[in-house]
Protein backbone atom coordinates (compact mmCIF):
# COMPACT_ATOMS: atom_id res chain seq x y z
CA UNK A 1 0.00 0.00 0.00
CA UNK A 2 1.59 3.75 -1.23
CA UNK A 3 1.75 6.21 1.75
CA UNK A 4 -1.18 8.44 -0.27
CA UNK A 5 -3.30 5.42 -0.30
CA UNK A 6 -2.79 4.44 3.58
CA UNK A 7 -3.25 8.10 4.44
CA UNK A 8 -6.37 7.77 2.51
CA UNK A 9 -7.79 4.95 4.76
CA UNK A 10 -6.84 6.69 8.45
CA UNK A 11 -8.27 10.06 7.24
CA UNK A 12 -11.61 7.35 6.49
CA UNK A 13 -10.85 5.84 10.01
CA UNK A 14 -10.80 9.35 11.47
CA UNK A 15 -14.19 10.00 9.81
CA UNK A 16 -15.58 6.99 10.66
CA UNK A 17 -14.85 7.79 14.59
CA UNK A 18 -16.28 11.13 14.51
CA UNK A 19 -19.45 9.73 13.33
CA UNK A 20 -19.13 7.47 16.37
CA UNK A 21 -18.74 10.51 18.79
CA UNK A 22 -21.58 11.99 17.24
CA UNK A 23 -23.63 9.09 17.73
CA UNK A 24 -22.39 9.23 21.84
CA UNK A 25 -23.43 12.39 22.24
CA UNK A 26 -26.62 12.30 20.56
CA UNK A 27 -27.52 8.89 22.78
CA UNK A 28 -26.23 10.63 26.02
CA UNK A 29 -28.52 14.20 24.94
CA UNK A 30 -25.62 16.19 26.56
CA UNK A 31 -27.07 19.71 25.95
CA UNK A 32 -24.58 21.51 23.28
CA UNK A 33 -22.77 18.79 22.17
CA UNK A 34 -25.29 16.72 21.20
CA UNK A 35 -26.71 19.33 18.96
CA UNK A 36 -23.53 20.20 17.39
CA UNK A 37 -23.01 16.13 16.75
CA UNK A 38 -26.26 16.30 15.25
CA UNK A 39 -26.03 18.78 12.97
CA UNK A 40 -22.25 17.74 11.90
CA UNK A 41 -23.09 14.13 11.53
CA UNK A 42 -24.79 14.44 7.82
CA UNK A 43 -21.45 16.34 7.08
CA UNK A 44 -18.95 13.34 8.22
CA UNK A 45 -21.34 10.95 6.66
CA UNK A 46 -21.41 12.42 3.56
CA UNK A 47 -17.26 13.14 3.82
CA UNK A 48 -16.81 9.35 4.60
CA UNK A 49 -19.05 8.22 1.52
CA UNK A 50 -17.01 10.57 -0.56
CA UNK A 51 -13.98 9.23 0.73
CA UNK A 52 -14.41 5.41 -0.03
CA UNK A 53 -16.11 6.21 -3.40
CA UNK A 54 -12.49 7.01 -4.44
CA UNK A 55 -10.65 4.24 -2.85
CA UNK A 56 -9.43 1.58 -4.56
CA UNK A 57 -10.06 -2.14 -4.25
CA UNK A 58 -6.72 -3.07 -2.29
CA UNK A 59 -7.45 0.49 0.11
CA UNK A 60 -11.28 -0.65 0.63
CA UNK A 61 -9.86 -3.79 1.53
CA UNK A 62 -7.83 -2.39 4.13
CA UNK A 63 -10.41 -0.26 5.47
CA UNK A 64 -12.90 -3.10 5.89
CA UNK A 65 -10.59 -4.74 8.02
CA UNK A 66 -9.47 -2.08 9.98
CA UNK A 67 -13.08 -1.51 10.64
CA UNK A 68 -13.79 -4.83 11.26
CA UNK A 69 -11.37 -4.59 13.85
CA UNK A 70 -12.85 -2.15 15.79
CA UNK A 71 -16.56 -4.05 16.24
CA UNK A 72 -14.26 -7.19 17.24
CA UNK A 73 -14.58 -6.99 21.70
CA UNK A 74 -11.80 -5.94 23.80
Amino acid sequence: MSPHGTALVECALGIHRNIAACHAHIARGDGVHALTAALMLPCYRAEFRKLVQSLSFAQESELRTALEALQEPA
